[in-house]
């Protein structure tokens, strides 16, 4: 059973998953089409495990301080826009024996 994943194009790059046996990432320039990198199986996990451990660095390297804040500040209004309501924070007050909630009504036997 051969299960066809679409190309994802990048402008510069092609990327083709095939989910045949064997498993392959056909990489291919739009420029040249002669060109294909071919990935077979369990070569596909552990370029994924490279690039994995390598993440910080290849951030740092392709984003610059600018796109970095850019990123940050888009991330920010996402979040904005989703509507999330902030958690309230929980405060304690501390009698030297126990510790009370700031906000929780002192017990009868407490008066």
């Amino acid at each position: 059973m051969t299960q066809e994943r679409p190309v994802h194009t990048t402008g510069r790059w092609n990327f083709h998953l095939h989910m045949e046996q064997p498993l392959q990432l056909r990489i291919s320039s739009e420029q040249d089409t002669e060109m294909q990198l071919t990935i077979e199986g369990h070569d596909i996990s552990m370029l994924l495990d490279y690039l994995y451990e390598q993440r910080d660095s290849i951030y740092e390297a392709t984003h610059d301080r600018d796109m970095r804040q850019r990123e940050a500040t888009e991330h920010a209004s996402s979040i904005l826009r989703r509507g999330t309501q902030r958690v309230k924070p929980t405060r304690y007050l501390y009698d030297g024996e126990v510790r009370i909630l700031a906000d929780q009504e002192p017990l009868a036997s407490e008066q």
